[in-house]
């Protein structure tokens, strides 16, 4: 497919916004608008009339898009919003004329972002029951609609794991590695890529001109949370991936409106080397990116943020490129999942202004309004809407209104540079078998023939003459021996001969040979490697630093791993690796080290289990020593407060995903070092002495017992024992619940029981349960007397709330006028107390301490009991429901109630965003209707990550009010159990109404 266009008409755009009317239509829905401000200034035309852009053979409305992002820097900044017109929580039905940014600020945003998943049918507008090509049109049609109202349109790319058939945030299968040309999987990459040259296309005006966009994929590739991130491939294989990308588009599509943005990530503090690091190359990339969230402004964030937009400014400059802050935000958005830190939109807008180079960033664009939970834009409700609001009004950010002439510039492309990569091996690469395929490609000149040279220290060992596919690569077959399959580097060298005289040439450093392997339990010992070269491919480095094989300093062997560092633009640096297997049978970590007397903190991190488990060596001297580390001394990264009482187990042992080593600076270390490590590897040891001397491991109730005291519910005994078959009495059962609960309570003066006095141990707790109705009160509670299984089943079925047992159990030693035979059949069925035999439940016989540790274990498992959740009470306005994708038909709110016209003949569905989207253990939706003409109504929900459609059966004719004590009610058990497995992400509601007159109340979800 050829991809050029005709010249597009030109357009004006007003260069303010006009508010006063936007206030006026804002103050009906009860929305608060900006005040009125002056129009910013114009940027001027682009001084020179040509551009350097990676596509010299863009359409105009391309070219001229990049000079007015090169000349906007500076001037102002445009402000931008993801998904703004397909996701929103005051827009309703979203058509891609509506935005949150629109209803809070009076002006829709500048830049308009939207993301592949789009195709997948995963995000909106895309639907996941369509097909891709569907999916594509309608995202085409959204892109034209932000055109439209005066947008410019981002695409960024969260692809999809093509070897797992995961998501992008699944990063086994060595994926990178196996979309690159020649990779197993590189045919479906090709295939994704055809269907972004198809949106390409299909991206056009009304004129039927191509609309340009600003393509960002591959992004975040300093971190690794993405398939395609740091520690999934060298430097060089990703930049061959983004080489290819643009390449394909570009050469073999025809792709001719997209500029190429780039952006590895945040956190550099001004470090260009690192930010760098994976810098496809000035031949790829218009747009250099910084990627940054933050839940503080604290003025350290700041400083940081404001290093980091400056260098990317300053290298924009130097490159003839475009900066921008291609993602910022509140860390988990500004709504009920996320923070609202104090002035945050404002406090960020200050730093960047307040410095000259860093203001020089074309635009910000911040996340989506995914739901209630998760939204970058602060709607009404939200502490920082009125922040958002003053950044917003602040003459420097720059809107879709105040977008002048962005797309009308007469400007040219400025030839292009001849350039020749060598797109595999890679750089830095591995070369695991033979035989292998070198691939070179010459862009921007006509070749005549190329070859390649391999060499190894200075001495040439093969050449092979390249042939020409008539697409993209000069290639030939690569059959190393098996004698240079030695883990050590060799020199690729292509030189490609010109048609107009003169050549091109391209080196890179490859290891050849399989990955070092090591016994279970080793993270390395580095004498497998043959070079730095070859170390450097298997280890990912964090920040800026140098790693080198080290063979004066060693453990054992003749190589050990060498790490330089220093602090003069970073407070932290360091390395790691991938690594897998099972230590359930090992018991420390061992690691040599040469410590530098540097006084700086030395980590080690073990990812296991989805923790972070860190331990401490000393670096205050300088002696060289094995520092052994038993598991159990291992604790999670402080910033990790979810999982700060966890504790290494056997089964995250078994889950192992990586190891690193990290160098902090504090106060008072040396500002720069040097340290070595060798030998690293988890051993037997010794196995530690249980907590108590009579639970050893294998106890039949080991895990129950250590919850308990993981809670802080029970320490045991003084001589370190914990008595397991121990008779629990009353009292001390009354107090474990009392603690359980962490109850704040304050007893009665009078007690409630003549045998638990006010100087009782256990009166509070005997006092809280009465008060709490978990005992009733009597004359005596028999605090001393043993604890049996059935009083235990009814403490426990009355905490939990008197849930109606399901079934009726059938034990000889409980009749039907037993007073606990309810508790009793409650807690055999949820599986929190075991009957005594088949027959019989045991309801006479005394409890054990590792009985009752057992007993709550698995009652704090049960699901909480579920309080019913008003979803919508229209006592301000229609709360977001109105006719599915705006069809025909009406909602209104009117005195805490909503009036819904269905349209004739058919009637149709209406839609709502709930305010909570957690469902999880809900079994019904349940509405009051105050009045109708008649309707049979059912839900459909869309669900998960992937939006997917589910129905519910349909709940029959109603013909007249249902209210109060008889609402109406839609089952959600009638979901299949796919789709329940999916309530804990509802996306959105839509519920069907036969043509008529229906008025609503509460919407409830139970």
């Amino acid at each position: 497919m050829t991809n050029r266009s005709l010249p597009r008409r030109a357009r004006g755009r007003s260069a303010a916004r006009t508010l006063a009317a936007t206030a006026a239509a804002l103050a009906v829905t009860g929305l608060s608008a900006l005040p009125a401000q002056s129009a910013p200034p114009v940027p001027a035309a682009h001084a020179d009339d040509t551009v350097n852009i990676v596509d010299t053979g863009a359409t105009a409305e391309t070219r001229s898009l990049f000079s007015y992002l090169d000349d906007v820097r500076g001037d102002g900044i445009l402000f931008g919003h993801q998904h703004t017109t397909s996701f929103g929580l005051t827009t309703g039905p979203t058509d891609g004329t509506t935005s949150d940014v629109k209803n809070v600020t009076g002006d829709f945003p500048a830049v308009f972002g939207w993301d592949t998943l789009i195709i997948e049918g995963k995000e909106r507008p895309g639907v996941a029951e369509n097909t891709r090509d569907q999916n594509i049109a309608v995202m085409a049609d959204y892109i034209a609609k932000a055109d439209a109202l005066g947008g410019i349109n981002t695409v960024s790319a969260h692809v999809e794991n093509f070897v797992t058939g995961g998501s992008f945030y699944d990063t086994s299968g060595d994926t990178l590695r196996a979309v690159l040309p020649g990779g197993s999987h590189h045919a479906d990459l090709v295939a994704y890529l055809d269907d972004i040259a198809e949106l390409a296309d299909q991206s056009r005006d009304a004129d039927g001109n191509l609309i340009p966009i600003i393509f960002r994929p591959w992004h975040e590739n300093a971190g690794s949370w993405f398939w395609w991130g740091a520690a999934f491939g060298s430097p060089g294989e990703y930049q061959e991936l983004y080489r290819f990308t643009v390449e394909y588009l570009r050469d073999v599509k025809g792709v001719s409106n997209f500029l190429y943005a780039w952006g590895p990530g945040g956190g550099f503090g001004g470090n260009r080397d690192v930010y760098l690091r994976t810098y496809p190359g000035d031949q790829f990339v218009d747009v250099l990116g910084l990627d940054t969230y933050d839940n503080t402004a604290s003025d350290a964030f700041l400083t940081g943020l404001v290093a980091d937009l400056r260098m990317i400014a300053e290298i924009a400059d130097e490159k003839g490129k475009i900066s921008a802050f291609t993602e910022f935000g509140v860390t988990g958005g500004v709504g009920t999942s996320g923070s609202s830190p104090a002035q945050w939109f404002t406090k960020v807008l200050a730093a960047i202004k307040a410095d000259p180079v860093a203001s020089r960033n074309a635009y910000m664009e911040t996340w989506a309004n995914f739901d209630a939970g998760q939204h970058f834009v602060p709607v009404p409700g939200d502490a920082l809407l009125e922040d958002f609001q003053a950044y917003a009004a602040d003459p420097f950010t720059l809107f879709a209104s105040e977008v002048s002439g962005a797309f009308d510039r007469a400007v040219d492309a400025a030839p292009a540079e001849p350039v020749v990569h060598i797109a595999s091996p890679a750089d830095a690469a591995r070369v695991a078998t033979s035989p292998s395929t070198v691939r070179v490609r010459v862009t921007n000149a006509s070749a005549t023939a190329a070859s390649v040279q391999i060499a190894k220290g200075g001495t040439v060992v093969d050449t092979l003459d390249l042939t020409y596919d008539g697409s993209l690569w000069w290639s030939a077959p690569w059959s190393p021996t098996a004698a240079q399959l030695d883990n050590s580097t060799y020199t690729v060298s292509a030189t490609a001969t010109l048609a107009g005289g003169g050549t091109l040439d391209a080196t890179n450093q490859v290891v050849l040979g399989p990955k070092p392997t090591f016994a279970p339990g080793v993270v390395d010992d580095f004498e497998g490697y043959g070079d730095d070269t070859a170390l450097r491919a298997e280890y990912v480095t964090y920040g800026a630093n140098t790693i080198s094989l080290e063979t004066g300093s060693v453990g054992s062997g003749a190589k050990a791993l060498r790490l330089d560092y220093d602090f003069a633009t970073q407070t932290y640096t360091g390395l790691g690796k991938q690594i897998g297997g099972d230590w359930s049978d090992f018991n420390e970590l061992a690691i040599w080290v040469d410590p530098d007397g540097s006084n700086n903190k030395m980590v080690l991190q073990l990812n296991a289990g989805g923790v972070a488990y860190e331990a401490y060596p000393s670096l205050a001297g300088d002696e060289p020593q094995l520092v052994t580390i038993p598991f159990v001394d291992w604790r999670p990264a402080p910033w990790d407060t979810a999982h700060a009482d966890r504790r290494i187990s056997d089964a995250d042992l078994k889950a192992l995903t990586s190891f690193n080593i990290y160098v902090n600076s504090v106060d008072g270390g040396a500002a720069s070092g040097s340290i070595v490590v060798d030998d690293i590897a988890a051993l037997p040891g010794v196995e530690p002495p249980p907590l108590f001397s009579d639970v050893p491991k294998g106890h039949p109730y080991e895990t129950e017992i250590l919850w308990l005291h993981a809670q802080g519910l029970d320490d045991g005994y003084p001589d370190g024992t914990f008595k397991p078959t121990k008779v629990v009495k009353r009292g001390d059962a009354a107090r474990l619940l009392f603690a359980y609960e962490k109850a704040s309570f304050t007893p009665p003066a009078k007690p409630s029981f003549l045998d638990v006095k006010k100087s009782n141990a256990a009166y509070t707790a005997v006092e809280w349960l009465v008060a709490e109705g978990l005992v009733d009160d009597g004359l005596l509670f028999l605090p001393n007397a043993p604890l049996d299984r059935s009083s235990t089943a009814e403490l426990l079925w009355r905490l939990a709330g008197s849930p109606e047992p399901e079934g009726t159990e059938a034990f000889r030693d409980v009749p039907t006028w037993h007073p606990y035979r309810t508790a009793i059949t409650w807690a055999t069925e949820v599986g929190v107390i075991d009957p005594a035999s088949p027959y019989t439940f045991g309801v006479l016989k005394p409890v054990q301490r590792q009985e009752v540790a057992r007993y709550l274990y698995r009652f704090d498992a049960l699901p909480s009991p579920l309080q019913p959740v008003v979803l919508s009470d229209f006592t301000d306005g229609a709360q977001g429901w109105g006719p599915l994708d705006n069809g025909p038909g009406s909602a209104t709110a009117s005195g805490g109630a909503l009036a819904i016209e269905a349209a004739a003949p058919d009637g149709g569905w209406f839609s709502f965003t709930p305010s909570a989207a957690d469902w999880t253990g809900r079994t019904s939706l349940a509405l009051d209707v105050v009045s109708t003409t008649g309707f049979d109504t059912k839900a459909a929900i869309q669900l998960g990550s992937s939006w997917q459609w589910c129905e519910t059966a349909q709940v029959g004719w109603v013909s007249g009010p249902r209210t109060g004590d008889d609402p109406l009610v839609v089952d959600l058990t009638t979901l299949t159990a796919e789709c329940g497995a999916l309530l804990s992400d509802v996306k959105r509601v839509n519920l069907y109404f036969n043509a008529g007159t229906h008025v609503i109340d509460d919407v409830e979800l139970r």
